[in-house]
């Protein structure tokens, strides 16, 4: 099953470990879902990396080794896969638009957004899986 990760449910995962991290790590083992996400999420993460590690007191290979385990489970999609659906995403999201890529690459491969973000879910409550949605699914 396809699902399109954005970038705060990766950089969470290595900030807060728990259970965002627990679903990466289940995955790895279970493989139940085809996580995708647009290449542009590589640079998104890239950001963080100074600031998480300050914040984790980890040092900076530790969280590149981290990082890259939860990457490493992500397949990067060209923006040509899913520019076609790129207006249709804006017109849904509005002035949310930093999260129209992820909406129209969910849009062209007919799938959900794992994400956290609780004003995503409320625009598009049908299209978001929550951490918690995707770590149940691994206990039905």
């Amino acid at each position: 099953m396809f699902i399109v990760v954005d970038s705060n449910v990766v950089i969470s995962a290595v900030l807060n470990r728990g259970n965002l991290l627990n679903i990466f790590i289940k995955n790895f083992s279970e493989k139940v879902f085809n996580f995708i996400a647009p290449n542009f999420l590589i640079l998104e993460v890239g950001k963080h990396t100074e600031k998480i590690a300050k914040k984790t007191k980890f040092s900076d290979d530790e969280v590149l080794e981290m990082l890259e385990f939860v990457c490493g489970q992500i397949t990067f999609v060209p923006d040509e896969y899913f520019k076609d659906n790129l207006e249709e995403a804006r017109k849904i999201l509005k002035e949310h638009e930093k999260d129209v890529p992820y909406l129209a690459l969910a849009l062209a491969f007919k799938c959900k957004i794992f994400s956290g973000d609780k004003v995503l879910k409320s625009i598009i409550p049908d299209r978001i899986k929550t951490p918690r949605e995707l770590l149940d699914e691994f206990y039905t």
